[in-house]
């Protein structure tokens, strides 16, 4: 008898993260529900054989592989659940290195192109991403992993313009793709997105140490969705660190993690060093599945995304002073049903120098105006969804909606609601389509008080 692996990965690329995964008995998965979509799902079918010799002999039972939990919280833990990973039940060339890979190509774009938005992708026709993963198991206490990307999503060509008196802010797809915080030269649309070694062996200890560049434990979202989220704007972190964390078997996991701010402090050459504390616990279920996590980042300018926009008022100079964030994620499903729930805000006010609560609207021209004060910006957002099979196809819906706070300066409105559907066409080939319904701050806020809409479509493709 011959024990045959079928690994296969049937999920939507490119959709907004909500990690809460399931397992069965019958068919072992490893998958966090992405707008109802699934991540990891590992099949094992036992195929009798027989020849002359062993005719009416009792077929051997083998033990089935099966991704661990660790393996999937580590996933969630570096915001990599949704991309097709590196999969341990195949474990590839010589039984020592597996790769993975992926390519989201975004179509369309109909509706207001021009609002310029953070985290909104403004391409007629784009990249978004093409990715190449590589796992190594060097041996039982090390592995490694490195993420080749390769995007052309939309990228600021310059920080800020003016029209006569008024002055506007460029907002790009994601500061961290780009690489551009501080100037408009480095932005790079291949890079090395990802590359950390894992250190630890959970058959004899609980502890981990992680070393190298990945995103941080810093709330919950997924790599290169069709549009990121307003949470993800405020929390996607981006950078090279050392990472100390745990995973006991009951679910419960945290870390500390220490790194490089992606922006100096003023009167300073050398960046600061940042760090963060995570603390979540993850129950995977088919029947009734949940996730429950915390974070805080000593300075937010940690956040991509919020580097670039402090940049912009600062004039790549850097920042005046640190501000702390916080950020909460919860997500639960039952059976085909899911639901979602994000919140990150700053826990200080910045200095208005750095980002003016009213953003662009403190200034007059390049002056700004001696009333203003710092921002306290925050975003939240909850999103629904619904996962059938139709036609013999996997299917999903999905419906959200976000919201911020004090955040015109950070360039993303002051509301969204979304309306997505999934289809999973063949054998890791999908394709999904999402409406944003942007509402924009006030004029007197920073904004163009105008709702403006986004239709987006994606093609996507996994291997590995």
């Amino acid at each position: 008898m011959k024990l045959k692996l079928v690994v296969a990965s049937m999920s939507v690329l490119g959709l907004v993260s909500c990690p809460v995964f399931a397992a069965s008995d019958t068919k072992h998965k490893h998958h966090h529900h992405h707008k109802m979509m699934k991540h990891h799902h590992v099949r094992h079918e036992v195929m009798e054989h027989h020849d002359y010799k062993d005719m009416g002999a009792l077929p051997v039972v083998e033990a089935a592989c099966t991704i661990s939990q660790t393996s999937m919280i580590l996933d969630g833990t570096t915001q990599s659940i949704g991309r097709s990973m590196p999969n341990p039940c195949n474990p590839g060339w010589f039984n020592r290195l597996q790769f993975s890979g992926g390519l989201n190509v975004d179509v369309g774009k109909w509706g207001n192109r021009n609002t310029e938005y953070m985290g909104e992708n403004m391409q007629r026709l784009s990249l978004n991403d093409a990715y190449l993963n590589v796992a190594a198991t060097v041996n039982d206490w090390a592995r490694a992993f490195a993420s080749i990307s390769y995007q052309t999503a939309t990228t600021a060509s310059d920080d800020f313009f003016f029209i006569g008196s008024g002055r506007t802010a460029h907002g790009e797809y994601s500061a961290a793709y780009s690489n551009n915080v501080g100037s408009v030269n480095r932005n790079n649309a291949l890079q090395l997105e990802q590359a950390y070694a894992t250190l630890g062996n959970f058959d004899v200890s609980p502890i981990y140490v992680q070393v190298g560049k990945q995103f941080q434990d810093f709330s919950r979202y997924e790599i290169h969705p069709i549009t990121r989220s307003l949470t993800q704007v405020l929390s996607e972190t981006l950078a090279t660190s050392a990472k100390l964390g745990f995973i006991v078997p009951m679910g419960v996991h945290g870390s500390i993690f220490v790194f490089d701010d992606p922006s100096p402090k003023i009167g300073h050459s050398a960046t600061p060093t940042n760090y963060g504390v995570s603390l979540g616990i993850d129950q995977p279920n088919d029947q009734l599945g949940w996730d429950l996590g915390a974070a805080y980042l000593y300075n937010l300018i940690g956040a991509n995304d919020v580097a670039f926009n402090v940049d912009n008022f600062t004039a790549d100079m850097g920042y005046h002073s640190r501000v702390g964030g916080v950020a909460l994620y919860g997500d639960v499903n039952s059976g085909p049903f899911m639901l979602s729930a994000r919140w990150t805000t700053a826990v200080q006010r910045f200095n208005v120098l750095d980002l003016p609560k009213n953003g662009v609207a403190d200034y007059t021209g390049i002056v700004l105006n001696p009333t203003a004060t710092g921002a306290k910006p925050w975003a939240a957002g909850i999103q629904a969804g619904y996962g059938f099979d139709a036609w013999g196809k996997n299917q999903n819906v999905y419906l959200g909606y976000q919201a911020s706070r004090e955040s015109a300066g950070l360039s993303i409105p002051k509301s969204r609601w979304l309306l997505g559907y999934g289809l999973d066409m063949w054998k890791y080939t999908s394709f999904g389509v999402e409406w944003d319904h942007d509402m924009a701050y006030k004029v007197a806020d920073g904004g163009t008080n105008n709702n403006t809409n986004l239709v987006s479509l994606r093609a996507g493709v996994k291997f590995g």
